[in-house]
């Protein structure tokens, strides 16, 4: 048995290398596109930390440690957009100039994200006052809720896109409700953020249209159960 053959399956056990139980993984190799995008989100990732400057003195350092949980939640959100990309190209392998092209859109988004990102939540997690009035928080949930939706609204594209070549794809009943979860969730994430931009225009606390966001959560997992009801009903039919 030869070196790379024992190393290649070595990998494949790997957690996140296996295809997910009731989904197989049409791609296979990592392709280019995914390995432009990795080199993306890894440059946006190092924008966060290159916008810090190296502490010269106690309360710099301190300021530092202030700042920490703001990078931590920038930190999650790109991973959360990064993870996203990764189980699209794993479940479906498209590299077709329409996914191409929509790709392209969602990595100049996110690194234009990176320093409104970080001056958002280092406003409200970290050292910085950021905000001088009211109406300024408000008009920043607009284009944070603006931003978000779109990337979220590009990923959809994706996905919908993936469910229109269900038959060449070949998906089976249940990678087809699989699909239709996953396009669920990225609507209600657009839902969300519409939801977010339109409190900013009412009479509110400047505090709403920011946690209305927390509602994702609750709606995914009554998602997930919705769809998964279905699923256990068809893998049921199937056994029996």
């Amino acid at each position: 048995m030869s070196r790379h053959s024992s190393s290649s399956r070595w990998r494949d056990r790997l957690p996140g290398r296996r295809s997910e139980t009731h989904f197989r993984w049409r791609g296979k190799e990592v392709s280019r596109i995914e390995n432009l995008t990795d080199a993306v989100f890894g440059f946006a990732l190092t924008l966060l930390v290159v916008s810090t400057e190296v502490p010269r003195t106690f309360e710099s350092l301190i300021k530092v440690f202030r700042d920490f949980p703001a990078f931590v939640a920038c930190f999650a959100i790109l991973l959360l957009f990064w993870n996203e990309h990764y189980k699209l190209f794993r479940r479906y392998g498209l590299e077709d100039s329409y996914t191409r092209s929509v790709n392209y859109v969602i990595l100049l988004l996110v690194l234009f994200s990176v320093y409104p990102l970080k001056f958002l939540f280092t406003s409200w997690l970290g050292s910085g006052a950021g905000f001088s009035e009211v109406g300024q928080i408000f008009f920043v949930y607009r284009v944070y809720g603006l931003g978000f939706a779109s990337i979220w609204f590009l990923y959809a594209l994706l996905q919908s896109h993936a469910l229109s070549l269900a038959e060449s794809l070949q998906l089976t009943p249940v990678e087809l409700i699989m699909s239709r979860l996953q396009l669920s969730e990225f609507r209600l994430q657009i839902g969300v953020c519409f939801l977010s931009i339109g409190l900013s225009y009412l009479s509110v606390a400047p505090w709403v249209p920011g946690v209305v966001y927390g509602i994702i959560g609750p709606l995914a997992a009554l998602n997930g159960w919705w769809h998964g009801r279905k699923i256990s009903a068809l893998l049921a039919r199937q056994r029996d």
